[in-house]
């Protein structure tokens, strides 16, 4: 009996010492500190240090910030960006809420289309977009001359803030859309019978509950527009005319006088306006938090009375047709071979496509390597962060997910002077090379993969990895066989939009590129500024189609819709 039992229970074996873990921390520290911490913290004391010169304490001085109050153009460079960034956030939130709440509330045909078709002015380069506005709404465009012909209109003038915020709030609004859309079809319906019970009208039901309940997710949404309306460069670039705002200063100080710390202490200005934007908005989030999803998995009943279906069609397909007007215009300006100040082209053919395919293969094999190299690094970074982060309890957690969220709230011109300040010179030069814009890449998108991977992580049952290592198996083993091929479709997501973003990036890429590294980007903004304007719509057109089907195929793999990607 003695010698049953020993052969049935195994004897225990010695836990096996796993290095890979510290191995990652050691790699994850290092990434931070080198591509986050460090060249953040080298904008930031550069910024304080004259035109030219590193910075020590002998140097320091305040010239680079004074001119934000001895500057005309400082100031107005300031007001601009303060005053288009709030009009751009309330204008979006404005348009896409009622879109949000139609989609979600009432009974519309071909809500997978709206959806899937709301994406496409995020996947567009914003820049080729804003100019087709000018275009429709130029001294000499399609809808100002017949405006002009026919109603006798005089439309405002496309460049400045109406061409810029127009451009802004129709690429912008989709991340209010989805995110509200998302949360009141998740809503449990329960809370809104019981008011109707109660013998509220419907009004007052959509007032008190309906839209209170929406709050949260509109702040998240509205909280990514304002990021990227404070650092975006391409449309007001395009679109701004004399008018500066933060973003194109900052290019003008590193193109035009090669003035890094200048351009150090306007991005300083820039990160120090978004963040007390942000902790406003989280403030006035953290009064208002419901739980709105309950036990129940039915949804609200939606709406189905004739003139509710009229005006949710009417508004959501009107604003979608808004939105997508700039790409349509792209596709159309790209066919025009001979536009000789005419209202319409006098010729059309493919002879802008020729050129493209002649003249800037190169500049599409630039942007395709650098979005997959430095899609790669984010999924591999972003998955050994996120696995850690939700899976290990060690001190000082809440600083990892600060710092890899931290560049989310940058914008990316920022990012982009900070490590052109940091690798200009020195024993680590990269200026000019496809490393310093790879990393810059990597910077600002690992946090849709590390976000990506602790949402997935955090759907697995942890005794499933426990069974992988009581059966012996290492930590790197069980991450190979166990936990990757679990969160994989959250990693391909992750990665999807990453890679789809960073094809037609331009904010940081606008302060890294070299003349060997040129993108598609530049190759569009390069032609717009050369009044090539067929031509960078061609390119334009290629690459929302190279996007395009590279977000349908790689949906069609993991089984999701472009919506749900996204939001």
């Amino acid at each position: 009996m003695t010698d049953l039992a020993a052969t049935a229970i195994p004897s225990p074996t010695r836990k096996r010492f796993n290095i890979a873990p510290f191995v990652a921390g050691g790699i994850t520290i290092f990434v931070l500190v080198a591509f986050l911490l460090y060249p953040i913290g080298t904008t930031m004391v550069n910024s304080f240090a004259p035109a030219g010169e590193s910075f020590n304490l002998l140097n320091a001085t305040f010239e680079n910030f004074s001119r934000f109050w001895t500057s005309a153009l400082y100031q107005r460079a300031l007001l601009n960006t303060i005053f288009i960034g709030v009009v751009v956030t309330v204008l979006a939130t404005a348009v896409a809420v009622p879109a949000a709440y139609f989609v979600a509330r009432v009974d519309i045909p071909f809500k997978p289309l709206i959806l899937s078709l709301s994406i496409i002015p995020l996947i567009s380069p914003p820049f080729i977009g804003a100019y087709s506005w000018v275009v429709l709404f130029g001294r000499s465009g399609i809808v100002s001359q017949y405006a002009n012909q026919w109603f006798g209109i005089q439309m405002p003038p496309v460049y400045g803030y109406f061409g810029v915020i127009l451009s802004m709030v129709l690429s912008n609004f989709t991340y209010v859309f989805l995110f509200v859309q998302g949360a009141l079809t998740a809503v449990d319906p329960h809370l809104e019978e019981s008011a109707r019970v109660m013998g509220a009208s419907r009004w007052r039901i959509l007032r008190t509950v309906v839209l209170p309940l929406a709050i949260p997710p509109m702040l998240a949404g509205a909280m990514i527009v304002l990021i990227e309306a404070l650092g975006e460069f391409g449309t007001p670039a395009v679109l701004g005319g004399e008018m500066y705002v933060l973003s194109t200063l900052m290019y003008f100080q590193i193109h035009g006088f090669f003035n890094l710390n200048a351009a150090s202490a306007i991005a300083l200005v820039n990160v120090l306006i978004t963040l007390v934007a942000i902790l406003f908005l989280i403030r006035v989030n953290k009064k208002r938090r419901f739980v709105t999803v309950g036990s129940t998995t039915r949804r609200a009943a939606l709406q189905t009375g004739r003139g509710m279906k009229i005006l949710a069609n009417t508004y959501v397909w009107g604003l979608l047709a808004l939105a997508l007007l700039p790409q349509l215009v792209v596709v159309f300006t790209s066919f025009a071979e001979k536009w000789p100040g005419t209202l319409w082209p006098t010729q059309y053919g493919w002879g802008n496509y020729q050129y493209v395919f002649s003249r800037v293969v190169e500049p599409l094999q630039n942007s395709l390597i650098l979005a997959a190299i430095a899609t790669l690094a984010c999924v591999v970074f972003g998955t050994l962060t996120g696995y850690v982060a939700e899976r290990k309890s060690f001190a000082g957690k809440w600083a990892l997910d600060l710092t890899i969220m931290l560049p989310f709230i940058l914008p990316g011109i920022v990012t982009g002077v900070a490590l052109l300040v940091t690798y200009n010179s020195g024993p680590i030069a990269l200026t000019g090379t496809a490393a310093i814009i790879v990393i810059g890449y990597f910077v600002r998108r690992i946090a849709y993969i590390y976000r990506s991977v602790v949402a997935a992580v955090t759907q697995i049952d942890l005794k499933m990895e426990e069974a992988s290592t009581m059966a012996g198996a290492t930590w790197g083993t069980t991450m190979r066989k166990v936990t990757i091929p679990l969160i994989a479709p959250g990693i391909l997501a992750g990665a999807i939009i990453v890679f789809t973003t960073l094809i037609s990036e331009m904010s940081t890429t606008v302060m890294l590129y070299s003349a060997r590294w040129k993108t598609i980007s530049i190759a569009i903004y390069e032609r717009l500024e050369t009044q090539e304007i067929a031509a960078a719509a061609a390119i334009g057109s290629i690459t929302i189609l190279v996007t395009l089907i590279l977000v349908l195929t790689a949906t069609k793999v993991i089984g999701k819709s472009m919506s749900e990607l996204f939001s």
